[in-house]
């Protein structure tokens, strides 16, 4: 979680209050009894102590106790301090995919964006799926919150008053339709559930793959030679498993 670039948007007007709140004495005590609900979270006197460690930690699989503890405390308080530490240490996340939200579609206003990556938030944080988890919680939240502002974006971008120009698309360049689009998501949503429930892939095989083709990974140099070879494997695997999955369609 990079730092993000100062400008004065909607999120980071947000930030200011939040960080505020963070800094009320009026605010200690409720967030002692939320830091006090678990031990992990008990090791810190402050909510601000506790956001600069998880800052500290960048997302790696280090701070998974401590959020697993927050998103217990925020269950168990709900509407209270855990809710704005999440928002705080996600601000880079949250400014990272307006940008990005904000190069593709341009017909979309910053505000409009910005209160769908929130909301992305807040919906990933109260999901099943990722108290279900057991490692890297802070990717795993990360890449939600892009995908369902992605998702939402392209959404909005199908109304012919915001569709983008492929001009505006910068470096990604589509040739299929929006509907296209969204039939080749679904059904590779399918295809890779099916892939894991079956035991082709594992779990953590699919989001190996899903940081390599769709976060960067390849570019970035992110991967080690090993781990390129596993990739490919992978690939080759999945190449063969689609090529059986379309012969027994046929």
């Amino acid at each position: 979680m990079n730092e993000r670039p100062n400008c004065r948007c909607l999120l980071c007007l947000i930030e200011d209050k939040l960080r505020a709140e963070l800094r009320d004495p009026g605010n200690q005590e409720s967030h002692r009894l939320v830091l006090g609900s678990t031990p992990h979270l008990a090791a810190f006197p402050t909510a601000g102590d506790l956001l600069s460690n998880l800052q500290s930690l960048n997302g790696n699989a280090s701070s998974d106790p401590l959020l697993f503890a927050l998103l217990e405390a925020r269950t168990a308080f709900p509407g209270k301090m855990a809710d704005v530490v999440f928002v705080l240490l996600f601000l880079p996340v949250l400014h990272a995919t307006l940008r990005r939200v904000r190069q593709r579609y341009p017909a979309l206003t910053r505000e409009d964006v910005a209160q769908q990556a929130l909301g992305a938030l807040f919906a990933c944080l109260a999901s099943a799926r990722l108290a279900e988890r057991h490692s890297f919680l802070a990717l795993a939240i990360a890449r939600n919150v892009r995908r369902a502002t992605f998702e939402w974006a392209a959404r909005e971008a199908k109304s012919p008053l915001e569709a983008p120009r492929s001009e505006d698309l910068g470096e990604t360049n589509f040739s299929e339709s929006a509907g296209d689009s969204f039939e080749r998501a679904a059904l590779l949503r399918h295809f890779f559930g099916r892939a894991v429930e079956s035991g082709t892939l594992t779990s953590r095989e699919l989001d190996l793959l899903i940081t390599f083709k769709l976060e960067g990974g390849a570019e970035n140099g992110a991967f080690s030679n090993a781990e390129r070879q596993r990739l490919k494997r992978l690939l080759g695997k999945l190449r063969r498993l689609a090529g059986g999955r379309d012969r027994t369609a046929r």
